[in-house]
């Protein structure tokens, strides 16, 4: 690469882009100015200043609030990568080694089964790397009822999901914030189309149990038109959902990721995004855990870097 062609970055604060990633999460100066510490008319002006780097207004105001420009939209996921990449390459001042586990049995409970594959895949390998075979064991598994009271009591070392009303024990970090779509078959008569919702009554809804939380989102969205969905069938398997759309008409709700990766179509709603944010949560008694917290810091956040994140 030659020097010429970092003038920008040489001339630019990067911190700004740090600025700007939660100006355009948060869509708001008060909250990213309460995540960065740092007070409302220092963001002010820095989002002057962004704003005259990109020769774009990033944020502007609407009905709704705050909303990204169209340009603020496509840079968006680029400006996650980037600094998500940063925050590897900075890990990398040093070789950091895990330590030997503190226990024999780590349990780890994923959103939905179709999750189970990837993190089964992600631990197993991480253990054969570090010749530790003979000394952990990870339980990978999906939601059940329990799972939030185990998780409360400590029976359950990684959670990953979004939840309320958590007690004081229990500690969360956030991962990444992920936009859910309508999805069905390829080919469907509503594939890659941009719909009112009340247009998508008429086909069969499959409803994925366990996601409280996303539903609360969707029903605040979309109101009575979700409320009014008539579920032919509710299941705990996001696997089983995914055959059952394949064959049929139906539509379920699922996050983007999901959708390329089993190579569904979505269907789009006017209007605004559906997004929620994903979290993992463990109980503090955890925190004394040198093992665990490598796990959290090194293992799984760059997992999300490097394969959840869009490319």
């Amino acid at each position: 690469m030659q020097q010429s062609s970092l003038s920008r970055i040489i001339r630019s604060d990067i911190n700004l882009l740090v600025t700007l990633y939660f100006l355009l999460k948060t869509k708001q100066v008060s909250k990213a100015a309460r995540q960065m510490h740092l007070g409302q008319p220092a963001i002010s002006h820095q989002l002057a200043r962004l704003r005259e780097l990109f020769d774009d207004q990033l944020l502007v105001r609407s009905a709704n609030g705050m909303k990204l420009t169209p340009f603020a939209e496509r840079l968006y996921p680029e400006l996650e990568i980037v600094l998500a990449n940063l925050e590897v390459l900075l890990d990398k001042r040093r070789e950091v080694k895990p330590c030997s586990p503190q226990k024999e049995v780590y349990r780890v409970c994923v959103p939905e089964d179709i999750y189970i594959n990837d993190v089964s895949v992600l631990f197993y390998n991480f253990v054969k790397r570090e010749c530790i075979e003979q000394a952990v064991t990870f339980e990978v598994f999906t939601r059940y009822n329990q799972c939030i009271t185990d998780l409360k009591n400590g029976n359950i070392d990684f959670f990953f999901g979004q939840c309320n009303a958590l007690s004081d024990d229990i500690c969360q970090s956030e991962l990444i914030e992920m936009e859910y779509f309508l999805a069905v078959r390829q080919g469907h008569p509503l594939a890659e189309k941009v719909v009112d919702f009340n247009e998508i009554a008429q086909f069969p809804w499959i409803e994925v149990l366990f996601r409280e939380q996303i539903q609360v989102l969707a029903e605040k969205l979309w109101g009575e038109a979700i409320l009014n969905m008539k579920s032919v069938l509710k299941t705990s398997s996001t696997s089983a959902a995914v055959t059952l759309l394949r064959q049929s008409d139906a539509v379920c709700l699922f996050t983007e990721d999901l959708v390329n990766k089993e190579n569904l179509s979505k269907i789009k709603v006017k209007g605004e995004k559906l997004t929620m944010m994903s979290y993992m949560y463990w109980h503090k008694a955890m925190n004394n855990d040198s093992f665990h917290k490598y796990i959290r810091e090194h293992i799984i956040h760059r997992y999300i870097s490097e394969h959840v994140l869009p490319k």
